[in-house]
């Protein structure tokens, strides 16, 4: 075995931190001293017992100052143990602690060795008991100074050995053997209790300053974070609280101490928590309301329960992250415009009713409700406009339809309202109610709006109950309401979702037309009245759809104009129609028409200026024709770009007058260059005096604003004659030609020769 190894064993030596040393061998110093009154009891006790027992003995006055110079000694040593610690330097202390030790060691050893040399047999078991009690109590009170236990056994055992042998008994061999034996367990005892001890002690130095550090730690947390620690008793009785704990819940210090913890949450949340602490098991991150004064904030608790039944843990306010939750819950769900659910708390509303109908049998109306003109009123009032007006139809809405409702904005001008419980014929009701509210008109920044709205309505479960589904449906009825002339309401029926798929193949087939050029551009002659001359063209499209033959314009132009493709095809046919005007006489005019929707186009007097730019044609070659409804639209901006387009030379021809609304109103508005008769007050004019007056009446109202007059829809020489008679300066209609595409064009105007006969263009037609 090492040396090092032994003096572990024997004398219990341990690796002390420098920073631990001081304090630990004042603490073998105070033990130490601790026992000297049971060391002095002891030897009283042994001084006693030997006196009695050796009262005749020949050695007794021996044994009687052996014995009280000892205890002597050992109150001495108590006097010294009074002393104020650092009076002393420790060293010597130390030093005098063993030397105390030894100095009572040798003592006794003498005693022994005297008394065992010349006892009787009588004696003998008396002092084999003593020497062993000396051992054992010496080992035990010496222990916390191993080298003077091993000094002080050593010496007891070497007085009893020589007893042994100066008093000749046979016995002795074997008896130094055990008491050999003894020392050393004893010796091993008192080191290995030594050394428990000191690790015992520098356990207790580590955990103290792993305390110090979690202090310190965590005074640095509560003073730099927004967390706090809480702790309170098995009774929910708080701790000491810190001073964040103070400043969160708006109480003092003395208030909270003592106080019940559970008492600053609200009742829900308290309940939660009573639960959470009932199963003794940690928690982490519960949100809990409380109630700081009149106010209600949100606390994230976490905690873990502690030995004595209390418990300890970490809080923090979150009312901000709580506040910042609830207000992307609400964007999520909620239309911050007009406070309505969106499109996904709507499908949510409708899956519950579907549930609800499957249990119980209800019927339920689905009402998709859409804004007619809206986007007309956002391009020509501009947003703030139309948000405030979408404001006022939410609000009428809510009005209309009541609180059993549920009413959402599906996003843009688009609404939906869920009706539980109600039939079909009561669901007319609310829709035709709907359409009046929306019907009245909107003052708003002192201007009175006309918008309206068009309703689709889907029944469930008869129009279907799974909500993708009848969302579908009600659009298909709100798109066939639109369909047939908008501000009405239209329920759904089985044959609407063909007539959406037809209409869907058409806009695809569209598309690929506009997209591929498969479309033409025809013209259908002007023909001045007096000369009898071709004075222009107006343009026409002509669609001949693969597979379907030719399609009404009436019906591919309506499909273009609700998809919006109409804008782009309108941009194709004006660079078109002036790309084949350059082709003509300069002294031929080209015309072409424009909808609602391209005049809402910002782009439009940009495609025109280019148009007319890449094809060099003079400006006042072009007529732009309109019709009333388009300034009915939103006069101010369509004004704002007639004007524009006015500015540049183009001509502007008002089309189809006279079976508006304000038509009179329209040419105050503005100073058009043209008006064109509907054919509709041509068509009789031979056999009609009242279509005569009305005619006669417009060509000299024209001629007085100063505007050319053109009649469309002439049929035969009759017609034209009166027309002429009249003063009218243009004629248009089948008697001179039908359409013609721009190759037949081409062939009588690219010669730039004077245009042939009405009679000749007529037979070619």
């Amino acid at each position: 075995m090492r040396l090092v190894d032994l003096k572990t064993t024997f004398l219990g030596e341990v690796d002390v931190p420098a920073a631990h040393r001081d304090a630990i061998n004042a603490a073998r110093r105070t033990t130490f001293h601790s026992l000297a009154p049971l060391a002095a009891l002891h030897s009283l006790l042994n001084a006693l017992v030997l006196t009695f027992a050796f009262w005749g003995h020949a050695g007794m006055p021996l044994v009687f100052v052996w014995c009280y110079t000892s205890a002597v000694l050992i109150f001495i040593r108590m006097r010294e143990a009074r002393r104020p610690a650092g009076q002393l330097d420790p060293k010597v202390e130390d030093g005098r602690i063993v030397r105390y030790t030894l100095l009572s060691g040798a003592l006794w050893s003498g005693m022994i060795a005297v008394l065992i040399a010349s006892g009787g047999a009588e004696h003998a078991l008396l002092l084999g008991i003593f020497t062993a009690v000396m051992l054992c109590v010496g080992a035990l009170l010496h222990s916390s100074f191993p080298i003077a236990s091993l000094g002080y056994s050593l010496m007891i055992t070497a007085g009893a050995g020589l007893g042994m042998m100066l008093g000749g008994h046979s016995w002795s061999f074997n008896a130094l053997l055990l008491l050999a034996a003894g020392v050393i367990a004893l010796q091993r005892f008192a080191a290995a209790s030594h050394v428990s001890d000191i690790r015992r002690r520098l356990a207790t130095a580590a955990m103290q300053d792993a305390k110090d550090t979690a202090a310190l730690l965590l005074q640095d947390f509560e003073a730099h974070s927004s967390d706090w620690v809480w702790r309170i008793d098995a009774h929910g009785r708080l701790g000491s609280p810190s001073q964040r704990f103070v400043d969160a819940s708006g109480l003092s210090c003395h208030e909270l101490e003592g106080g019940s913890f559970l008492a600053l949450f609200v009742p829900e949340s308290l309940h939660h928590l009573q639960e959470l602490l009932r199963h003794r098991r940690p928690f982490r991150d519960e949100a809990l309301r409380v109630r700081i004064g009149s106010r209600e904030v949100w606390w994230s608790l976490s905690g873990q329960p502690a030995a004595d039944g209390g418990w300890r843990g970490v809080c923090s306010d979150i009312t901000r992250s709580r506040d910042a939750e609830a207000r992307i819950a609400y964007v999520t769900e909620y239309d911050a415009l007009t406070d309505l659910p969106n499109r996904a708390v709507l499908v949510r509303q409708l899956e519950i009713a579907e549930e609800a109908g499957r249990a119980s049998d209800e019927s339920f109306a689905l009402f998709v409700i859409d804004l007619d003109n809206f986007k007309a009123l956002n391009d020509t009032q501009g947003h703030p406009v139309g948000d405030a007006y979408l404001r006022v139809v939410a609000g009428r809405l809510r009005d209309c339809v009541g609180q059993t409702a549920f009413l959402a904005r599906l996003g843009g001008d688009e609404f939906a309202v869920l009706h539980r419980d109600m039939r079909a014929d009561e669901a007319g009701g609310v829709a035709e109610l709907i359409v009046d509210a929306l019907l009245a008109p909107v003052t708003l920044n002192g201007k009175e709006i006309l918008a309206g709205g068009s309703v689709g309505v889907a029944m469930a479960p008869e129009n279907g109950s799974d909500p993708a589904i009848l969302m579908k449906n009600a659009e298909l009825a709100l798109y066939r309401a639109k369909a047939q002339g908008r501000g009405c309401a239209r329920f759904f029926e089985p044959g609407m979702e063909e007539n959406a798929r037809v209409r869907a193949d058409l806009e695809t087939d569209l598309r690929t037309a506009l997209a591929s050029e498969a479309m033409d551009v025809y013209f259908q002659p002007l023909v001045n009245t007096r000369t009898r001359k071709v004075s222009g063209y107006e343009t026409l499209l002509r669609w001949n759809r693969p597979g379907h033959g030719l399609v009404s314009p009436a019906v591919f132009i309506s499909c273009a104009e609700e998809t919006g493709i109409i804008v782009p095809l309108g941009e194709w046919v004006i660079r078109k129609a002036i790309e084949e005007a350059a082709q003509w006489r300069d002294d031929v005019t080209v015309a072409v028409n424009l909808s609602a929707a391209q005049m809402h186009n910002p782009s439009l007097v940009a495609t025109v200026v280019g148009a007319l730019a890449a094809s060099q044609l003079d400006p006042s070659r072009l007529e732009i024709e309109i019709v009333e409804s388009v300034l009915m639209d939103e006069t101010e901006h369509n004004i704002r770009t007639l004007h524009a387009l006015r500015q540049l030379g183009v001509k502007i021809a008002l089309d189809d007058f006279g079976t508006g609304y304000s038509s009179l109103s329209y040419l105050r508005a503005f100073p058009f260059d043209k008006i064109k008769i509907d054919q509709r007050f041509v068509r009789d004019i031979d056999t009609s005096v009242e279509n005569q007056a009305i005619v006669r009446a417009v060509i000299s109202l024209a001629r007085d604003l100063g505007m050319r007059v053109t009649a469309e829809g002439v049929e035969n020489e009759q017609q034209a004659a009166i027309l002429a008679g009249l003063g009218c300066t243009e004629v248009q209609g089948f008697l001179y030609s039908r359409p013609i595409p721009a190759s037949e064009v081409e062939k009588v105007e690219a010669d730039k020769r004077p245009a042939p006969s009405i009679l000749k263009l007529r037979r070619k037609a």
